[in-house]
């Protein structure tokens, strides 16, 4: 499930679009059939926040990053979990509001948002890792991404539903809550 570079190139145009407020943005995705299996395959742009977060549950020493144990498969799982709990709590969410008709392009943007977020949110990580970020001040940084990622996840939810603001913020607002919950789910299982 691997995607092509031009898909890539496209669908991070359309969400860098969604960040400049454009209103083509949308047009950017592919949201057919296709495009909707294809989206999953955006989890291979978050080997970077895989790493980063690997290595930060081994505590950041020198110790070998990757090995298969309890923390791989931990961490595995809550990223698997992120690209997969949204699209089906979508299924109910989106009947239960009469919009159908928009799922296939809701679940491809958020999968397009959710790697380009969880890639960006890697840096924080790297910095302390690095040692050239305090834990506060990588803690501010995450923040702060993740308030644009949210934002933006807002924004799509928004232009493809139709809803309001506030009903808008609610739909993303439960959809990262779910996927926080998943992630410090992952996270007490190490």
């Amino acid at each position: 499930m691997f995607v092509s570079a031009d898909e890539v190139a496209r669908s991070l145009r359309g969400t860098a679009r969604l960040i400049g407020c454009r209103p083509d943005a949308l047009r950017h995705f592919d949201v057919s059939e296709r495009g909707f299996w294809r989206s999953f395959g955006a989890v291979w742009l978050t080997a970077p926040a895989f790493t980063v977060a690997l290595a930060l549950e081994r505590g950041g020493t020198g110790d070998v990053i990757f090995r298969l144990d309890h923390t791989t498969v931990a961490v595995i799982a809550g990223v698997v979990a992120s690209f997969l709990a949204v699209p089906l709590a979508m299924i109910a969410v989106l009947r239960r509001l009469d919009r159908t008709r928009a799922y296939v392009p809701l679940v491809v943007v958020t999968n397009w948002c959710l790697a380009a977020g969880l890639a960006t949110l890697a840096l924080p990580g790297s910095l302390l890792l690095l040692g050239l970020a305090t834990p506060a001040l990588a803690a501010l940084y995450a923040g702060a991404f993740a308030v644009v990622v949210l934002w933006l996840h807002g924004r799509a939810v928004r232009a493809i539903l139709g809803l309001p603001g506030p009903a808008a913020g609610l739909v993303t607002l439960a959809c990262f809550g779910l996927i926080a919950g998943l992630a410090a789910g992952a996270h007490a299982l190490v």
